[in-house]
């Protein structure tokens, strides 16, 4: 009797503070138990799996929630799903908790998954939990590419010293992106491939001062009042724009044409 009134005890303290945690919601993520563990890890090429409280909140679950929404405008190929532990009632996902050996005095642990469950690597201890940081490990552990939000890793790299090299390669460049767009499907990579295209042709024509100038009128509109929408459009473009930044400008601006 005693032992039932613990637990409804412990039950009602944890419902009187989900209204305030079920806000931190994870974006993406998919909830996973010890019956469709296995299946749904499985069918990807990779997972990245986070074992947690119950009802998790704080800045590394926010953190987690983030990349999930970076990896799911950049791949199909990664499951972002998390394992709720509960230490109380019927104690789920323990077992599944402890089949990984995971510490509960040490949540979160997160764990990539290779195709199989018996091929993970854990995200090691003493790594902050940031949105960064799970893009670097993700990226140095497997093929996939989760860079900063809106970016492309293809245009990216094609574009390295590009605000130094002559027009004529400049133009060149933009021809094979443009093929590039007319090739890809994916809807958000369209919307990103034409920014990049944007700038492409700005640099070309006014040179590097164009991105220093545009980064400066974009902050100024982010820091304004806009819409969230309009916020997360405008931090892509920023994050294309680096993109373009160079260690050391070695080509002359282009001569400004007088009226």
């Amino acid at each position: 009797m005693m032992r039932i009134l613990v637990t409804l005890l412990l039950a009602l303290l944890h419902s009187t503070l989900v209204p305030s945690v079920q806000a931190l919601a994870c974006g993406g993520c998919v909830d996973l138990d010890e019956i469709n563990f296995q299946r749904t890890v499985e069918r990807f090429p990779y997972a990245l799996v986070k074992f947690d409280i119950a009802f998790p909140y704080g800045e590394k679950h926010e953190a987690f929630g983030a990349f999930s929404k970076a990896a799911h405008k950049a791949t199909t190929d990664l499951l972002v799903a998390t394992v709720g532990i509960k230490d109380y009632g019927e104690l789920e996902n323990k077992a599944l908790g402890d089949r990984f050996k995971v510490d509960d005095k040490n949540f979160p642990e997160i764990f990539l998954f290779k195709g199989s469950i018996d091929d993970f690597i854990r995200v090691p201890s003493h790594m902050d939990i940031t949105l960064d940081n799970l893009k670097a490990f993700v990226s140095s552990n497997t093929d996939l590419y989760i860079g900063r939000d809106g970016c492309i890793k293809d245009f990216d790299d094609g574009l390295k010293n590009y605000a130094n090299i002559p027009d004529a390669e400049q133009t060149a460049l933009i021809e094979i992106f443009e093929e590039r767009l007319e090739k890809m499907k994916n809807p958000e990579q369209q919307k990103s491939a034409k920014f990049y295209l944007v700038y492409m042709r700005k640099i070309r024509e006014l040179g590097y001062d164009f991105l220093e100038e545009e980064t400066k009128r974009l902050l100024r509109l982010k820091a304004g009042k806009v819409s969230e929408a309009k916020k997360d459009e405008l931090l892509r473009k920023l994050n294309i724009l680096e993109a373009f930044r160079v260690n050391k400008l070695t080509k002359d601006a282009p001569e400004k044409q007088e009226l």
